[in-house]
């Protein structure tokens, strides 16, 4: 697979969400970013994309590639290959789009479709939001939503498991 593999009605380039995203606002639609790694989808992700999914009228993820993932968080990662997790995406039914970035924050995303809301999950509560990417969603007059999980529910925890950590 080439990285380009996610059914063609949910995967966009920037461009074309760029294009899609101001029809939307001139058509008053709320439109709704989050992007994260994804490397294993799991039911606390699930719940979360539900939760942000509920804010939107159109709903879209972007997901980090794997330079980008490797470059977040090191040897090892990503867990899955790109079009392995676009693949899971893609049959994640309250996603409307998918599309993939290469920087290690998405602030450029941010400012070519300036979402509405830019949902991130409630560890990001204390500070742990990307300044730059809070500065550009604000500065085009939409706001962050903290979207409240199960902690036992994450990556990390599932992986402590796995290992026998827990």
């Amino acid at each position: 697979m080439d990285g380009n593999f996610a059914p063609r009605e949910k995967r966009r380039n920037l461009d074309e969400l760029s294009q899609l995203t101001q029809g939307l606002r001139r058509q008053g639609k709320t439109v709704v970013w989050t992007n994260g790694c994804f490397e294993i989808l799991h039911a606390g992700q699930i719940e979360f994309l539900i939760k942000a999914a509920g804010l939107a009228d159109v709903f879209i993820v972007g997901v980090n590639s794997d330079a980008s993932v490797a470059a977040l968080k090191g040897k090892g990662h990503p867990l899955a290959a790109l079009d392995e997790r676009l693949l899971v995406l893609s049959a994640v039914q309250c996603i409307d789009y998918l599309t993939v970035f290469d920087e290690p924050n998405c602030a450029n995303m941010l400012r070519a479709l300036q979402p509405d809301v830019y949902a991130k999950g409630m560890r990001h509560l204390h500070g742990n939001i990307d300044e730059e990417e809070r500065a550009v969603v604000e500065a085009a007059g939409g706001c962050v939503a903290l979207i409240a999980g199960d902690p036992a529910k994450s990556t990390s925890a599932i992986i402590e498991k796995i290992r026998g950590d827990r």
